[in-house]
This record gives C-alpha cells, sequence and structure tokens, in this order.
C-alpha cells in the first residue's frame, strides 16, 4: 500500500479493515486452533495405503535390535553329585539388527491382514563374544520324551526309556552359540522322531535350533489382522486375528484369546489407569504392562509402563489369569509360564530373565542367576496423546525343568530337581533423532497456533487503538494539507470584512 497514493478514506478502510480481520483470526486461533489441530492430526492418524503413517508402520521406523544371552551349564558331570548344585554361566550378549517388514497385505478396512518378514544380521561390534562360543545345556529332547510319558503305562515309559537309550538320548547337548540360534544342528533322537512321522510328535526337522529357519521368513511368527483405527481410533493397532482365529488355540478360555497390541501400533488418547498389552507370537500370549511413573525424554513427557508381579500371574494374585495354568500339568508358581502347549509338550517355562519377580523356589537348586530390577524388566515409555512409543525393551527367559524320573535311566539319579535356563530374548529400540524432532512438531502445532493467533490479536489491538487515535488527532497522511488547501466560501453581498 502506497500512503501518497491512498487518500484519508482509503487509509481508514486499510488500517481498521486489516485490524478488523486480524483480530477475527487471532480470536479464532486462539480459541478453536487446538480443537481443530487435534482433529487434523487424528485423521492422519488411521492406517490405510499411503496414508501418513504408512510407511513408518510397512517396515521398521527406527534402528531396533534383538540380543541374546545364552546359558552354559558349566557341571553337567555333577549332575547326579548332591554335593554340587547345577551352575549357569550367562553368555553374551549376541546382538543382531532386527528389520521388520510387513507383506501380503489384504486390505479390509478397518481391518488390514499382514505376514510380518523378519532379517536379522548378527553385530559383533555390539556383541560380548563370537557366535563360535560352545554352549551346554541341558538335553531338552530327553526331556521333552520323558515328560511325555511320564503319567503313561509302565510299559509306555519302558518303551521310551528303550529308544532313549538306543536313539541318543542324553543329560546335555554341546553345540556353538551360532547352531542353538539360527544355524541349526543335526540331532539324532530329534531324527529318529521327524522318521516316525507321529500326530502325537509333529517333528517336521532332523535339525534344531532355537531359531532355525526363522531368520527372512515371512511365515515363522504367523498372519496377523490388526484394526486400522478406521471409524474408532481407540481401536487403532489391536489384534483382530492370529492366523485368521479370534483364539490361539494353546490356553483355555479368556487365556487363549488374541489380545494386544503387536507393539508396533498404538491407540493415541490413551488414559493412565488403562493397561497396555503387547502380544508374543512365539508365546501365543499377551503380556499386560502397567503405567508406572510420569519421565521426560527428549524435552517429550511420556509415561512408563513396566511388567508387574500381574504380567506372568496363573491365577493367585488374578483369578482370571488361573486359565493359563495347563490341564493335567502342575501350575507353576506366580511369575513363571508352563510354555509346553507351545513347545510340543515340552517342559519349557517362560519368566522374567533371571527369574526376576518370581518366588525364590525357582533359583534354589541351582546357582548363577542374579535377579537385577534395574536389568530384568519390561518396560514401554509412551507419549500418551498420540500413542507413539519412544522407547521399549521386551525380554523373556526360556527354561527347562530337570526333573528325576526313576523310569528313564538318563534320568534316574538327578540330585537336584532344577529349572535350568537355556536363553533371554530381548528386543529394544528408541524413536530416532528425526522422528522424535516430527513428533515435538505434532505435539507443539496446537500451542503453535495459540502463540500466532496471539500475536495476530495483538497487532489487531495495536492497530486498531493506533487508528482510532489518529481519527480523534486528525493525524492521517496528508489530512491536514487536504483541510489547508479547501478553497475559502465566496463572500455574499453586503457582507463586511472585518480589517
Amino acid at each position: 500500500m502506497c500512503c501518497d497514493c491512498c487518500s484519508v478514506r482509503q487509509q481508514k478502510l486499510w488500517v481498521f479493515g486489516l485490524g478488523g480481520f486480524l483480530l477475527l483470526v487471532g480470536t479464532a486461533l486462539l480459541s478453536a486452533w487446538p480443537s481443530l489441530c487435534r482433529q487434523l492430526v487424528r485423521g492422519l492418524l488411521p492406517l490405510a495405503p499411503n496414508s501418513f503413517i504408512y510407511k513408518s508402520w510397512v517396515t521398521t521406523p527406527t534402528p531396533a535390535f534383538t540380543t541374546f544371552y545364552l546359558f552354559n551349564w558349566t557341571n553337567p558331570e555333577d549332575l547326579n553329585n548332591a554335593a554340587v548344585k547345577p551352575n549357569f554361566e550367562q553368555l553374551g550378549p549376541y546382538t543382531f539388527s532386527d528389520y521388520k517388514e510387513k507383506v501380503d497385505l489384504v486390505w479390509q478396512q478397518p481391518e488390514v491382514t499382514y505376514y510380518g518378514r523378519r532379517v536379522w544380521h548378527f553385530l559383533p561390534e555390539k556383541s560380548n563374544g563370537s557366535l563360535d562360543d560352545v554352549i551346554v545345556t541341558p538335553h531338552f529332547p530327553t526331556l521333552t520324551a520323558a515328560r511325555y510319558v511320564r503319567r503313561k503305562r509302565r510299559t509306555l515309559r519302558k518303551i521310551m526309556n528303550f529308544a532313549l537309550n538306543r536313539e541318543g538320548g542324553g543329560t546335555y547337548m554341546r553345540h556353538t552359540a551360532g547352531q542353538w540360534l539360527f544355524d541349526g544342528f543335526y540331532d539324532s533322537l530329534i531324527d529318529f522322531v521327524e522318521r516316525l512321522h507321529s500326530p502325537l510328535l509333529p517333528i517336521f526337522s532332523d535339525h534344531f535350533g532355537w531359531f532355525y529357519q526363522r531368520n527372512n521368513s515371512k511365515t515363522a511368527e504367523g498372519n496377523f489382522t490388526i484394526h486400522t483405527g478406521r471409524g474408532d481410533l481407540s481401536w487403532m493397532g489391536e489384534l483382530q486375528m492370529w492366523n485368521g482365529s479370534v483364539h490361539t488355540g494353546y490356553y483355555e478360555g479368556e487365556c487363549g484369546k488374541v489380545n494386544g497390541s503387536t507393539g508396533e501400533l498404538w491407540a493415541p488418547g490413551r488414559q493412565w489407569h488403562e493397561t497396555i498389552s503387547i502380544f508374543l507370537p512365539d508365546a501365543a500370549r499377551y503380556i499386560n504392562l502397567y503405567s508406572m511413573a510420569n519421565v521426560t525424554v527428549e524435552g517429550i513427557a511420556a509415561w512408563r509402563y513396566e511388567t508387574s508381579q500381574l504380567s506372568f500371574d496363573n491365577g493367585q494374585l488374578a483369578p482370571d489369569t488361573k486359565c493359563f495354568c495347563v490341564a493335567k500339568h502342575e501350575c507353576p508358581l506366580n511369575g513363571v509360564l508352563d510354555f509346553s502347549p507351545v513347545a510340543k509338550r515340552g517342559p519349557i517355562y517362560v519368566s522374567h530373565p533371571h527369574f526376576y519377580m518370581t518366588d525364590e523356589y525357582y533359583r534354589r537348586n541351582t546357582t548363577g542367576l542374579r535377579p537385577n530390577p534395574a536389568e530384568h524388566g519390561m518396560y514401554v515409555v509412551m507419549e500418551p496423546t498420540l500413542g507413539i512409543p519412544l522407547s521399549l525393551k521386551g525380554q523373556v527367559m526360556i527354561s527347562a525343568l530337570v526333573q528325576r524320573d526313576e523310569a528313564i535311566d538318563l534320568l534316574r539319579d538327578i540330585a537336584y530337581d532344577h529349572y535350568a535356563p537355556l536363553f533371554t530374548i530381548q528386543l529394544y529400540a528408541d524413536l530416532t533423532d528425526d522422528l522424535i524432532g516430527l513428533l515435538k512438531l505434532s505435539l507443539s502445532l496446537p500451542a503453535i497456533g495459540q502463540f500466532i493467533g496471539l500475536a495476530l490479536l495483538l497487532i489487531a489491538i495495536v492497530m486498531l487503538i493506533v487508528g482510532i487515535i489518529v481519527s480523534k488527532q486528525h493525524k492521517w497522511h496528508k489530512e491536514c494539507e487536504i483541510e489547508a488547501n479547501e478553497p475559502v466560501p465566496a463572500l455574499e453581498s453586503g457582507e463586511v470584512v472585518d480589517s
């Protein structure tokens, strides 16, 4: 606007018009922007092809790592020696990068079904040890066979004892860390069972490894169907089906229900009292985490969720978890879960590492385990407004029950019944600096809009006040010149002009 080109009237129109417009915009931003901004952000959250969050969901958005700790049985020769308890030494960590990609996506809004292909790469620089480290563990195929016939007729138990003595049963196994994890190894007893082709013992390979044939596999964890959040954001990320079913089939009742999040997508607008549940496909069950503390991460206010005594309960604390007890098996004490339905009926158990948050009974007959609250818990640090996890660490320990059995020669003289730790798997990830910056911007948008609105409001008020003052004092540009240059009215005849 050029003041030299504008009349006083035009100047007034510009000042009062622009001031009024800024007043309206500033008032609107101050009052309505936070609500409008929340609606805008929430509108971007539902999952869909080419949606705002699609790329960060379909592939691993942050560097994720899987760490394994393997337990080496240092004195297997003393299994039958009452003067020496079994001792286990934790080796590792053996750290792998963990890249996950969703494939074979089928969209049926508000649901999407997919497989998760995971690729692991060993990272020597982040590890303490080599994949060539030799690890000794109890001979769990023998333990599984003995467990299978423990309650059977005497004749069947004798047949199993004969088979174990003849086909490669033993008290311990010795293999490298790489073989135990992904490479696998041949075992004569497993080979014998595989050649039986029995539906009661569904073994399909003569090789074994804890994660054998799982690297780069899309089907190992199963098929997931989750809610995309369309129509109801409170369901976003919730698992609807696993392998096409709403029930896992491994545990009875509510305990077998498919429930929780896969850990990658969460509903926004969380409440403090709400628990979060993570579904573990390898365990075919969910784990509950509970809000424990308010924390700040990189300037972002967040909530820290942790596992508690309730997370691995078997009905001792919460009656509705009693269904995690397996029929015809002695139900473990609180903190330990019977994993046998998933582990082909083997005496395998799940707990926190080093039997943290369990009864001392589980460490009574072994040495070498040292539970530590700072190291052995599970947690998720989450920004509750948008439901974005800033940091997470999930970990469980797998152990085997080594038990005396009078009908099995290899197990007849065991000095101590004990729970032998086999390995711990730990997954951890932190949000990258770029994503943290984007999250900060998203959370700051309501405040930024209000600050802009306040600034516009102040500018508008100043403009209007100045305009009013200038109008009263007749100080508009060239207003005095116009008044001075106005023509003097002509005198009518008969009027006298004073000298």
